[in-house]
C-alpha cells in the first residue's frame, strides 16, 4: 500500500486512479470469469464488425472465460454470417441506433458480468447496468478517437493500441472479371462535396496508370456515385474532364442487367460498377483483395481488411473524413505517407502514381493483437484480485472520493501511513 500511495501521489488527474490497480503484476489464482460486450451501433457495419473481431480475440485468449456479446442490432451481425445464439438482446426506449445508454434495458437482466466493455458515459450507463463503475466498465474507442481517456485508444500513433487486424481466408468472388479497381468511400451529401473531389482526384489517377495496360477497365464503386453523377451536372462533366483522356468510351453499370452509355468516345472503354455493393463482409473483402494495386477506401474497418488481405500487394488510398483527419494524419505518419496530409492527395494523385508502398513496419507496430492483449492482460489480472480487502478499500475509495488529496487522506487513515 505504501508504494500505490507513493504512485497516487504522482498522477496527474483523478481519472488516472481506475488506472494504477492495472499496474500490478501480482500472480492471483485463476477462475472463470464473465465478459460482456455492449454493442450499440451507430450507422454502417464498422461498429458490429470491431466488437465481432473483439470477441474474437478475447474466446482465443481467454478460452477459460466466458464472452457474451449484448447488441441492439443482432440482425446486423446475423446479416454477415454471425452466429448469434448465445448473443443477449439489448432493447431500446426509442430508435434502434445511436441511442444514449439510458434508454437501453434488457428483457430478462443477464447474469451478472465481471467485466463490461464498450465505449459509454458512465453517469448514464448506470441507468443500463447499476453496478457498472470505473474499476469493472472498460471503454473502446474507434480509431483514433476525439474524446478520451479510453481504456482501449484504438488506432495509429503514440499511445494508441492498433489496429483491429485479422488473417482472412478469402476466395475469389466470381461477381466480377479482372482487371478492376475498388472504391469504397462515404457519400458527398454526408460529408459535403469532399466525396465528389476524393473520387474524382482517384479516378483520374487510376484511368492515367491503368489505360497504359488495359484497353477494357472496370471500377466497382458505390451506388451512390452513380446516382449524383446522373443527377449533377457539374459532377458529370468534371469526370469526362479527368478520364476521357485516357478512356474515351465510359458506361455506367447501376443496376442487374442495365447498362448505360455515358460518354460516347473512339477507343478505350471504362466501366463504373455501382451495382456490386453493398456485399457481406467476406465479399466484400474478396472484392477488394482481387481488385488492382490501386484501392481508395474511407472509415476504420475498410482500410483495416485492406492491410490484413493484401497490404503487401496494395497501394492503399484513403479518404479522410472530417471526424478521420487525425486518424489519416496519424496513419500518414507511421506508414510513412505523406500524400494523406491532405483530403485530395490522400484519395490519390498523379504525382502519387509511381510511389511504392510498404507496410510491414507500420503493421507490426500498430497491432491490437499485441498491444491490446497487454492491456487486456491487466484487465484480467486486475479483475481476479478484486477479492483482495486492500483492493476493495482502495476502489471504495476512489469511488467515493472527488480529489486525489482526499483518497490518499483515507488510505494513509486506513493503513496508518505516515
Amino acid at each position: 500500500m505504501n508504494q500505490l500511495v507513493e504512485k497516487i501521489k504522482n498522477v496527474k488527474s483523478f481519472h488516472e486512479l481506475y488506472e494504477l490497480p492495472l499496474d500490478s503484476k501480482k500472480q492471483v489464482q485463476s477462475k472463470p470469469l464473465r465478459i460482456g460486450l455492449i454493442n450499440v451501433p451507430c450507422g454502417g457495419f464498422g461498429d458490429i464488425i470491431v466488437c465481432q473481431i473483439f470477441s474474437e480475440y478475447l474466446q482465443y485468449w481467454y478460452p477459460e472465460h466466458t464472452v457474451i456479446t449484448c447488441t441492439t442490432a443482432p440482425h446486423k451481425f446475423k446479416s454477415l454470417g454471425i452466429d448469434t445464439k448465445k448473443f443477449v438482446k439489448i432493447h431500446v426506449n426509442g430508435d434502434e441506433e445511436c441511442e444514449t445508454y439510458d434508454l437501453l434495458y434488457f428483457k430478462k437482466q443477464p447474469r451478472k458480468f465481471d467485466i463490461i466493455n464498450f465505449v459509454f458515459n458512465i453517469n448514464l450507463f448506470k441507468k443500463f447496468i447499476p453496478y457498472a463503475d470505473h474499476f469493472n466498465t472498460f471503454t473502446m474507442s474507434e480509431y483514433n478517437g476525439l474524446y478520451p481517456p479510453y481504456t482501449f485508444p484504438i488506432g495509429v500513433g503514440e499511445g494508441q493500441l492498433g489496429l483491429f487486424l485479422i488473417k482472412p481466408d478469402i476466395k475469389f468472388h466470381n461477381l466480377i472479371k479482372k482487371p478492376y479497381a475498388f472504391v469504397y468511400i462515404q457519400p458527398s451529401p454526408i460529408i459535403g462535396s469532399h466525396g465528389k473531389t476524393c473520387f474524382l482526384c482517384y479516378i483520374e489517377m487510376i484511368s492515367k496508370k491503368y489505360s497504359q495496360q488495359h484497353d477494357f477497365f472496370q471500377v466497382v464503386i458505390p451506388p451512390w456515385i452513380i446516382e449524383e453523377l446522373q443527377n449533377d451536372g457539374n459532377f458529370k462533366h468534371r469526370l469526362k474532364k479527368a478520364i476521357t483522356t485516357y478512356y474515351p468510351n465510359v458506361w455506367l453499370k447501376h443496376q442487374e442487367d442495365s447498362k448505360d452509355e455515358f460518354f460516347h468516345g473512339q477507343g478505350k472503354t471504362l466501366i463504373l460498377r455501382g451495382d456490386l455493393l453493398p456485399q457481406p463482409r467476406h465479399i466484400f473483402i474478396s472484392l477488394l483483395k482481387y481488385s488492382v494495386e490501386d484501392v481508395l477506401l474511407t472509415g476504420d474497418q475498410s482500410v483495416t481488411d485492406a492491410f490484413s488481405c493484401c497490404s503487401k500487394s496494395k497501394k492503399i488510398w484513403y479518404q479522410a473524413a472530417p471526424w478521420k483527419e487525425d486518424f489519416a494524419h496519424a496513419m500518414g505518419n507511421a506508414i510513412p505517407n505523406p500524400k494523406f496530409e491532405t483530403f485530395k492527395t490522400a484519395c490519390g494523385t498523379i504525382k502519387g502514381l509511381h510511389k511504392s508502398m510498404d507496410y510491414t513496419d507500420f503493421i507490426n507496430k500498430y497491432d491490437f493483437r499485441k498491444l491490446g492483449k497487454q492491456k487486456m492482460d491487466s484487465i484480467i489480472r486486475f479483475t481476479l484480485m478484486k477479492d483482495d480487502p486492500m483492493i476493495q478499500f482502495y476502489m471504495d475509495s476512489v469511488l467515493h472520493s472527488y480529489k486525489v488529496e482526499s483518497v490518499i487522506k483515507k488510505l494513509k487513515k486506513k493503513y496508518k501511513i505516515e
